[in-house]
């Protein structure tokens, strides 16, 4: 590989130009208003300093000589600066709302209103303009569109862009087995580009490719088709797959993408989003922690890989929603969990307000009971990844209640009304593998027992706790607030307590200190800060750095207000 071909795929992932320079450090860009804790992202780390102990006999010369060259004197004592304790994260668990009949789960709030792409089943009736006899069962299903003001009354306006049961009076805005497509549609998702006009609304999703497909990607492509995306027939029916796309200026009329994005076995939930900061499109896919085959076991379609490859999470990224790099493994089964557990949906999202807080809620499947929970994982950079310590965030029910074997969430943490932070959720009664899903067949396992949709919810804000069960301190990294003011999300219990001083980056002492801090106290998600009765910080532009301690104490969140 040429130099040139190197810094080419640099530039691709990582966001670099010659022509663009990012500069690190100090003062840190605030994307938003709020600062949340799901990762250490804006927490100092603390630094230090060793203080030299000198004999009093010594002479000044040498006590002004560099630290480095003249030894330790007669002793040094280490001096924290800054240093964190008595601090942890931990992720919150969300209360299940299983949603109202006629409710939705939104998928995107945009243009002021809360939007939602679902699916439906194909007809069971023959319809001459379809191709799905072809398509794989369950990989068919068509895309249709609501949207709510308050997330309670949902509309689904009559659009007649497709025929379905033998007319167009429905709100389809999108099937994979019309115009001679055999491709269907199965493990897709939908978002906003704010980059682009005419493709505002993006959707990415796994499809059948032919092989014509799959000979002229690899020729334009060499080496980027991933052969565990050929598969044997099922049935009769064709199970080689790859990731498409279509593009929307309304999230209604969508025009397929025809060539595929990436050809990955990436068979179920799909996400993307567009970077703002690498200028980027980032997918996040199924991909598998699986070893290489031996050459001369099996025939290329073979699905050896599946009982040893561990379901994990991959990212791919494009500079044009045309091609996507080949995809990456950033998150599987790690050192410190079961061997028999693996993470088998991605859930990718972000915060409300907040594009540069990025968190995932990948469903965990514990396959010595077939079924499991979500957890949470959170990235400072939406790049690398961690799990939030804690419990599972979404659990699943007892057995025998409609979400009792295992959980699952998808969409967009989004903000709902009443100070509500939301993401869609899935239960099922029956172990994840159990041979009875369709329940008018299902005679053994929980015969009567349906399903359930519902809301995941926390209140605004209370995702991940900074918690400090005794005492602690921290120290943020430096800011430029817009305001001169800030109110914390947070609970203190009475005999604890939150104190704040603020320091401008650079300055010697405290702007605002710890002894003038008035109690905060109790629960709210808008406590303001105040010094004395004063809430103003009069920073007057200049970065600042907010320190806090506490005591028997939970912080969700820093407002500036």
């Amino acid at each position: 590989m040429s130099i040139y071909s190197i810094n080419m795929i640099s530039s691709l992932i990582y966001g670099f130009s010659e022509t663009s320079k990012k500069y690190y450090g100090e003062p840190v860009v605030l994307k938003s208003n709020y600062i949340y804790f799901t990762s250490w992202k804006y927490i100092r780390q603390g630094n230090f300093g060793w203080k030299i102990q000198y004999d009093p006999n010594m002479p000044e010369s040498e006590k002004q000589q560099s630290a480095w060259l003249k030894g330790d004197g007669i002793g040094a004592k280490f001096q924290p600066i800054d240093m964190p304790y008595g601090i942890r994260l931990v992720a919150q668990p969300a209360q299940k709302v299983p949603l109202k009949k006629g409710q939705m789960s939104a998928q995107i709030f945009d243009e002021g209103k809360y939007k939602a792409w679902y699916t439906i089943d194909s007809c069971p009736d023959p319809e001459p303009f379809s191709s799905k006899d072809k398509i794989l069962p369950g990989h068919n299903p068509h895309i249709a569109y609501a949207e709510s003001n308050d997330c309670l009354t949902w509309e689904k306006p009559n659009l007649g862009i497709y025929e379905y049961a033998g007319n167009k009076s429905n709100n389809i805005v999108f099937r994979g087995d019309v115009d001679g497509y055999a491709r269907g549609f199965h493990g897709g998702s939908v978002f906003v580009d704010p980059s682009s006009v005419e493709e505002h609304y993006k959707m990415l999703y796994l499809a059948i490719i032919t092989d014509e497909e799959w000979e002229a990607f690899e020729k334009k492509y060499p080496g980027e088709a991933d052969t565990m995306a050929r598969r044997p027939d099922i049935g009769g029916y064709r199970c080689v797959f790859a990731v498409f796309g279509a593009v929307s200026p309304d999230g209604i009329h969508w025009k397929a993408i025809p060539e595929p994005l990436m050809i990955q076995h990436a068979d179920t939930m799909n996400t993307c989003y567009y970077d703002l900061d690498r200028k980027l499109y980032v997918a996040y896919i199924r991909a598998w922690q699986v070893n290489e085959r031996a050459e001369g076991f099996g025939a290329p379609d073979s699905t050896s890989w599946i009982t040893v490859g561990r379901r994990s999470i991959g990212r791919s990224v494009s500079d044009d929603f045309r091609h996507f790099s080949k995809p990456e493994l950033v998150f599987t089964t790690g050192a410190d969990m079961p061997p028999s557990h693996v993470w088998y949906t991605n859930g990718k999202t972000t915060l409300p307000a907040c594009p540069d807080n990025h968190v995932m809620f990948p469903w965990l499947w514990e396959l010595e009971r077939d079924g499991g929970d979500v957890w949470l994982l959170s990235s400072a950079d939406g790049w690398t990844w961690y799990r939030v310590p804690g419990e599972p965030v979404v659990s699943c029910g007892n057995p025998g209640d409609s979400d009792g074997e295992y959980v699952v969430c998808s969409g967009n943490l989004l903000e709902y009304p009443d100070n509500k932070w939301c993401i869609g959720y899935s239960g099922n009664p029956i172990p994840h593998k159990y041979p009875g899903r369709d329940i008018n067949q299902r005679k053994g396992l929980f015969p009567d027992v349906h399903g359930v949709s519902g809301l995941a919810t926390w209140t605004k804000g209370r995702l991940v706790a900074l918690q400090c069960d005794g005492e602690g301190e921290f120290a943020t990294v430096a800011v430029i607030p817009s305001t001169d003011k800030i109110r914390l999300n947070a609970i203190v219990r009475p005999t604890g307590y939150i104190k704040a001083a603020v320091r401008i980056l650079g300055e010697g002492g405290d702007l605002r200190t710890f002894d003038d801090t008035d109690t905060v106290v109790g629960d709210g998600i808008e406590m303001p800060v105040k010094w004395k009765g004063d809430p103003i910080i009069s920073h007057k532009g200049k970065p600042i750095i907010l320190r806090f301690k506490l005591k028997q104490a939970k912080l969700f969140g820093i407002e500036f207000y």
